[in-house]
């Protein structure tokens, strides 16, 4: 990065790189100059080439990007890290990457070595080069990742690895008489994504780079249409929160707009559509591990649901449990590869680098998904959120995409709870309108996914946890709904007859203490499968003399909305009854 912000620098030394609204520009010039008295003060305090440096990042690009690229001009390593995760997080980063020294804007406790400022660092050194040979194989960075799903890890770059998207599109272009292409988005530094977009300002396309401090939707879609920038770039938590403001805004100028990081349901990705109407709409797909392979897809309603196919001299392939790719159609896991790039690996831990980053430069990116015969990608689901449903895989974001598509969910989060005999069953949490009717959201995904593929509960949230990229925290949303539904076996009054009926039918067809069964009891999370619903409409029918089919419970999962549905069912015909036959309990859908 060094060398090609000296290129910058001398191409177009006044024009601006990094635009901090209301805090003002940094120009080429004035980034090289302090980079390289950033490095310089690192060189003073000892700082050797392959020591790795702690830089904290806010929302301050440009004190983010001047220390940065300080830490590369000294020959070392930029170990990024966001200030809001806390002393306590920096300093785990800290010993887990072995860091010298931490870029901060305050002393950082538990942190070894010293603690200092941009400013303080490069206070009275010299502006030129280092002296310091940085080669393309060495390495630049070790990003962790944002651990949605697990313990983060520490991913590391070489420079060549850090600079091959922009240096592969830089090629014949006469940077002096091209047109500045403007980007607005508000990522943090220390993610893959901000980091991408701020490398991309040093390519020989000219780009200025506009962020906010902090994001606000309002304020963000007021930016947009004051600055019109050329492109957005969007994860899939800003674009919902900017979907929800009531203002109005002429987007008009906006010619791209980029979602990126998580997936994004084609619900989402049409509405924004309608809020930048003169905007293509594109989606990009990778991970911190496999970048800069990607695939990329401008929204396409025969599309709908593809995230495209590869982009930038990148391939994508769909393996097997064994590792050998699978025919067109046919569902396995993903993995991605750039061309003529050294891959990533993670920092110290050679197990895990060994099963991510395979043979052939191929990295698996921990996805499911599949290929169809033009070579377009569906996204089926990460591996680690499919919920296994009495042997049976059931996607998260098929159920999730299904979901955002009713006018009543903003944003929704499927995921698997354990159930005694099915192994796991399906759930989401959905935010939504407040006139949001739980059952009939799950009817409605019932209904376009069918009854084996879509959530046995719809729950609405006030909110979802997450991390500084807006992503949903999953582990923490299912420890929050299974606190909440173990619950379910309240104390409240049973309310009527059937009530109670109903009741002493689920707890001896499920084998449950009739004390853990209230009014606002849940089926599915109580055990019962379709199985046990056949027995519970035969019971029904013989002791309560109604005649309620077994799916009822799908839809009607409590105790009083299925006693409900008993009170008002057609009675059973004298001579039909039947005879009731007590059936084992065991794997069903």
């Amino acid at each position: 990065m060094t060398g090609m912000l000296a290129a910058r620098a001398q191409e177009r030394p006044e024009a601006t790189a990094i635009e901090l609204v209301g805090a003002g520009g940094l120009s080429y010039a004035a980034w090289n100059q302090r980079a390289r008295a950033v490095g310089h003060g690192l060189i003073a305090r000892g700082v050797q080439p392959g020591d790795r440096v702690v830089v904290q990042a806010s929302g301050d690009w440009i004190a983010f990007a001047i220390g940065y690229v300080g830490v590369q001009a000294a020959g070392a390593i930029a170990v990024p890290v966001l200030a809001s995760g806390g002393d306590e997080h920096i300093a785990r980063v800290h010993a887990e990457a072995g860091a010298v020294g931490v870029i901060a804007h305050a002393p950082v406790g538990g942190c070894p070595g010293w603690s200092q400022a941009v400013h303080e660092i490069e206070a009275g050194q010299p502006s030129g080069p280092t002296g310091v040979e940085v080669r393309g194989e060495d390495d630049a960075e070790i990003l962790f990742t944002s651990g949605t799903t697990g313990r983060p890890k520490g991913v590391v770059s070489t420079h060549d690895n850090l600079t091959h998207a922009v240096r592969e599109r830089g090629g014949g272009v006469s940077a002096p008489l091209a047109a500045v292409r403007s980007v607005l988005h508000a990522l943090p530094p220390a993610s893959n994504a901000g980091q991408s977009l701020m490398v991309q300002t040093l390519s020989a396309v000219p780009h200025t780079m506009i962020v906010p401090e902090k994001f606000d939707a309002e304020g963000f879609l007021d930016i947009a249409q004051e600055s019109r920038p050329d492109d957005v770039v969007l994860v899939p938590a800003h674009a919902l929160a900017l979907l929800r403001v009531k203002a109005r805004f002429d987007l008009s100028g906006v010619r791209q707009v980029r979602t990126t990081s998580a997936p994004i349901s084609a619900a989402t990705l049409a509405r924004l559509a309608e809020l930048f109407p003169e905007a293509s709409i594109v989606n990009m797909y990778t991970s911190t591990e496999s970048w800069p392979a990607r695939l990329r897809m401008r929204f396409d309603l025969d599309r709908p649901f593809s995230l495209g196919r590869a982009h930038g001299g990148s391939e994508v392939r769909i393996v097997d449990e064994a590792g050998e790719p699978v025919p067109a159609g046919v569902s396995g896991s993903v993995q991605l590869r750039a061309e003529g790039v050294r891959p990533r690996r993670y920092w110290n831990d050679t197990g895990a680098s060994t099963s991510v980053f395979g043979a052939g430069q191929w990295v698996s990116t921990g996805d499911i998904g599949r290929l169809d015969d033009a070579g377009y990608f569906y996204l089926e689901d990460r591996s680690a959120d499919t919920v296994n449903v009495g042997g049976r895989n059931v996607s998260t974001l098929a159920a999730q995409g299904v979901l955002e598509e009713h006018p009543d969910v903003e944003e929704a989060a499927a995921f698997g709870l354990p159930h005694p005999t099915l192994g796991e069953y399906l759930i989401a949490a959905v935010i939504g309108s407040d006139d949001l009717d739980s059952d009939q959201v799950r009817s409605f995904a019932a209904a376009r996914l069918g009854e084996a593929d879509a959530p046995k509960r719809v729950v609405r949230v006030e909110r979802f946890p997450r991390n500084v990229l807006g992503k949903v925290v999953k582990r923490e949303l299912i420890e929050s709904m299974s606190a909440l539904l173990a619950q379910h076996g309240d104390h409240d009054e049973m309310a009527s007859d059937t009530e109670r009926a109903v009741a002493a039918i689920w707890a001896r067809v499920l084998d449950v203490a009739p004390a853990m069964i209230g009014p606002g009891a849940e089926w599915v999370s109580l055990g019962g499968s379709s199985l046990e619903a056949a027995e519970v409409a035969l019971l029904v029918s013989d002791e309560l003399g109604r005649e309620v089919p077994e799916r009822a419970l799908n839809v009607n999962p409590t105790v009083r909305a299925f006693a409900a549905v008993v009170d008002g069912a057609p009675l059973v015909n004298d001579g039909e009854l039947r005879s009731i036959r007590r059936v084992s309990r065991g794997a069903a859908g």
